[in-house]
């Protein structure tokens, strides 16, 4: 899970990237769902999380691999990416449980 905070100057173009870097995401070997979210009401600081669940801890790590790689070939560094727009973000893993 990513939780970031967007100031409202910055959130089309980050939309906008999340959308691009989320189908390249669909497309690796293991993926089983994934979710974009855009705070509506509450406090947080954040205003948006995204979500992804892979099969198992394999497919998880050679995603990371696969994405890492796919932003060298494109040129895209999501750090300075990050700064440019002056996005917070917080990076968590979770083991997801049925409730």
């Amino acid at each position: 899970m990513d939780f970031f905070t967007v100031l409202a100057e910055s959130r089309e173009a980050f939309r906008k990237q999340s959308r691009i870097i989320q189908g390249f995401i669909r497309t690796l070997p293991g993926f089983v769902d994934g979710y974009f979210y855009e705070k509506k009401d509450g406090i947080s600081e954040y205003n948006y999380v995204t979500t992804a669940v892979w099969r198992n801890q394999e497919a998880f790590e050679s995603a990371g691999k696969s994405i890492s790689s796919e932003f060298q070939r494109i040129g895209f560094n999501p750090q300075e990416f990050f700064t440019k727009l002056n996005v917070k973000r917080i990076r968590s893993e979770y083991d997801r449980q049925a409730y």
